[in-house]
């Protein structure tokens, strides 16, 4: 199949890599460009890191500062984060199942309220709410902000001409963000036509909800990168 990869930069050529490896065709489109932002002043040292994302690890592996916490509790979403976080230096990585349900239910298990503060590296613009479901239980939880992920204004040439020619089969997509762009690139180049005929692979149920004007999504069993290329298959 050629399939269109939305996901950023490093990450879209790591799945493009792997989509060939079964001997598809990748066409990537980073429908995102992650924005890192220095390091904050901190007024209080964490005891523990919560990773929601891998670009969290990247940016805040950045931080001077970090130097200093390698050897604190960091509890990551998901296998890719955790790998990235180890990568990174950190020596007591807690990997959860993938979802942020799963990240809660580790931390609650893993860490005790009166430790001291728990700091989410996090992006500008996330779903779900980790500060709030921790402080609910007694946490004390500070999110930073610590890289955004700006949007693309339209599609290259090359990819709006292949969607309209029918030279795309299909899409993947990583997060609701990357869908919602794509959804809205589409209507502005007058492609709802050519979008209807193509297959759309996403990694959740929330990120399939802004591609269903166009037609049915398979959705992966877990919402890891892995479960969505197992999707497509050979």
């Amino acid at each position: 199949m050629r399939l269109l990869v939305t996901r950023p930069q490093p990450d879209a050529d790591e799945t493009a890599e792997r989509l060939e490896a079964l001997g598809h065709t990748a066409i990537v489109e980073p429908l995102t460009t992650i924005a890192f932002r220095p390091q904050p002043h901190f007024e209080t040292a964490p005891e523990a890191i919560a990773f929601t994302s891998s670009n969290g690890v990247r940016v805040a592996a950045k931080w001077p500062a970090t130097a200093a916490w390698r050897e604190i509790p960091v509890f990551a979403v998901g296998a890719k984060t955790g790998a990235e976080a180890r990568q990174a230096g950190f020596t007591d990585v807690r990997i959860a199942g993938g979802d942020l349900k799963g990240l809660v239910e580790m931390i609650i298990e893993g860490f005790q309220p009166d430790t001291g503060r728990l700091m989410h590296v996090a992006g500008r613009d996330r779903s779900g709410d980790l500060e709030g479901e921790l402080r609910a239980q007694g946490f004390d939880v500070a999110t930073l902000e610590a890289y955004a992920a700006v949007s693309a204004d339209a599609f290259r040439q090359e990819t709006r001409d292949a969607i309209s020619s029918g030279a795309v089969d299909g899409a993947l997509f990583l997060s609701r963000r990357s869908a919602a762009i794509f959804a809205d690139l589409i209507v502005e180049a007058g492609l709802e036509e050519s979008a209807k005929k193509l297959a759309f692979y996403a990694i959740s149920e929330a990120a399939s909800e802004p591609l269903r004007r166009f037609g049915v999504v398979q959705i992966a069993a877990h919402p890891d990168a892995a479960s969505l290329i197992a999707l497509i298959g050979r």
